[in-house]
């Protein structure tokens, strides 16, 4: 157990408490934040961070980190401009300042130890000075992909906007699935996949997302959402949808799985 603060972080099950009390924590921000905590006596670039847990998200990766970094600031109560515990280091990456609970007045937390004792199995990993991509540092019970967002219309209205409802959707879901749930990119091997598929006309933008199990096929959930589309400016409509998409999406994984 990393225990910093008011804070127990347990890396074996991903969830951290406060003042003894489970908090409602994405595994992937959980995930993220012991790894740097384990990594304190330096900097991790934001390069690292996008290898290390959304190797093949795209452009999708930045968003998605964004978000990871905003939770778990959340989760810790912390401040970007007067951080505590996750410091930014501007063009650079992040660097976690908390400070590790000494346990057994051996001079030496005992979490310390294990993180030491961690980050020579992560060294272990290195070859040719990279980190295998996407080795999960603690493995979640489920795996969650996000597929790109296809389009059903003869014709494209919008070049980009699958692409950036896809990101947003990506951005919000990351956020809000169940804790025994992890966030994964499209290409990677999954437990469940959630399909997108888009039709819109000048007037109107349907949006439709479909959880299937991803050994089977087997149809889990669907849901639809619909708004008006704004031709002179489409991102509100992006970020609208993506919002409404992840919380269906978020309430179906708690419920149906």
């Amino acid at each position: 157990m990393i225990v910093f603060d008011a804070f127990r972080l347990d890396p074996a099950a991903l969830h951290i408490f406060h003042d003894g009390h489970r908090l409602d924590a994405p595994p992937q921000a959980v995930e993220v934040l012991a790894y740097l905590v384990a990594h304190a006596d330096r900097t991790v670039t934001r390069q690292e961070l996008l290898d290390r847990f959304w190797a093949r998200a795209g452009t999708g990766g930045d968003a998605a980190l964004n978000t990871c970094i905003r939770r778990i600031r959340t989760l810790l109560d912390d401040d970007s401009e007067t951080p505590r515990f996750v410091q930014t280091r501007p063009r650079s990456g992040y660097r976690f300042i908390g400070s590790l609970a000494p346990e057994h007045g051996d001079g030496a937390p005992r979490s310390r130890r294990r993180l030491m004792l961690g980050g020579g199995v992560l060294a272990a990993l290195v070859v040719g000075g990279a980190v295998f991509a996407q080795v999960a540092l603690f493995p979640p019970h489920q795996r969650l992909a996000i597929g790109p967002a296809n389009g059903l219309c003869e014709y494209t209205l919008f070049p980009k906007f699958n692409a950036g409802l896809r990101e947003s959707f990506l951005a919000e879901i990351s956020h809000r699935v169940p804790e025994h749930f992890e966030v994964v990119a499209a290409s990677a091997k999954a437990d469940l996949r959630a399909k997108t598929s888009v039709r819109q006309t000048p007037k109107r933008t349907v949006v439709t997302v479909t959880l299937v199990r991803e050994d089977d096929g087997r149809l889990l959930w669907t849901g639809e959402y619909a708004d008006a589309t704004d031709n002179d400016d489409y991102v509100p409509l992006q970020r609208s949808l993506a919002q409404r998409m992840a919380r269906g999406l978020a309430e179906a994984l708690r419920t149906r799985t």
